[in-house]
């Protein structure tokens, strides 16, 4: 798999889903940890449980409520993806905020 053409991958009652720039095909993983391993570390970077994102990919970053962040993707529908309050500080450190 070609790791600057993941987006960012997600799970949701067990099931992955990846969003990528380019086509799909299928890939083998059970769990968000077993593709991060996968993953180049400096690239990928999990801000909540059920987000792994390619920080490339990362369009914005929005103030959210309570001191939170969510992250807007640079994928067709925009996803955001929110950032956990245990994550706050490692999203400051890579985006200066």
């Amino acid at each position: 798999m070609d790791a600057e053409d993941l987006i960012f991958a997600s799970i949701d009652g067990g099931m992955i889903t990846v969003v990528r720039a380019r086509p799909r095909r299928q890939l083998e993983f059970r769990t968000l940890e077993e593709m991060e391993d996968a993953l180049a570390s400096d690239v990928f970077w999990r801000p909540h449980r059920s987000f792994l994102v390619n920080i490339h990919h990362i369009k914005e970053v929005i103030p959210w409520f309570k001191s939170t962040y969510m992250l807007k993707m640079n994928d067709k529908k925009q996803t955001q993806v929110p950032v956990s309050r245990s994550q706050t500080k490692r999203l400051r450190e890579l985006f200066k905020v």
